[in-house]
């Protein structure tokens, strides 16, 4: 279902329209985190320094649950034309992809699935394997077969196809930042070695 456009996109998104230097020189996409569901009226400190700069910040309203799913990526891919069409901007226009924890896990996939192509990549503490998340975070269960559940496959095999570390040899040669602290008590460096070593 087509339903985000430029008229509504405000609903389903936050831009920061009331910081945005024209010309738009890049789009910089901020996927959140599992279960935030932050909402914006005005632009938050690094969006207003991004917009003084002509770099558009968007952050997409997907689901608090929605660790790559479909539905999720149908909507993130809505929101971004809705942003451009809105902004009135080409595809060639730089895009950033960036994001925290499950909106990390989006980020380095988004990279792989998505349609657009991407200039560059930063994430702070990725998920960079699903399964292990799966395993490791009881109370992450049901959000992640809420997201897949209507995908005819074994939930491990659809978790495989996520996990940004099986994924290495399909990311783009773009630059990355990928940054693990110690604030999110649930993506651990544990998560870090792997990804980095096959990177």
């Amino acid at each position: 279902m087509q339903f985000i456009n430029e008229d509504n996109i405000l609903d389903y998104a936050f831009v920061n329209l009331d910081t945005l230097n024209r010309p738009v020189k890049a789009v910089c996409v901020d996927f959140h985190g599992y279960t935030d569901a932050t909402m914006y009226e005005k632009s938050p400190a690094k969006a207003q320094i991004m917009g003084e700069q002509g770099i558009a910040w968007v952050f997409p309203y997907y689901s608090v649950w929605a660790w790559m799913g479909r539905s999720s990526q149908e909507f993130i891919e809505q929101v971004l034309d809705a942003v451009y069409r809105k902004l009135q901007i080409s595809d060639h226009t730089s895009l950033i992809i960036t994001g925290g924890s499950m909106g990390g896990l989006t980020a380095l996939c988004y990279l792989v699935y998505g349609k657009r192509k991407a200039a560059a990549c930063a994430v702070n503490c990725p998920v960079t394997d699903m399964t292990k998340f799966f395993d490791l975070v009881p109370s992450a269960r049901r959000a992640i077969l809420s997201a897949h559940i209507l995908v005819e496959r074994p939930l491990r095999a659809i978790m495989d196809v996520y996990s940004p570390v099986n994924l290495i040899d399909k990311l783009p040669k773009i630059p990355y930042l990928l940054i693990y602290g110690e604030k999110d008590e649930m993506i651990t460096k544990n998560f870090m070695p792997q990804m980095l070593e096959k990177m």
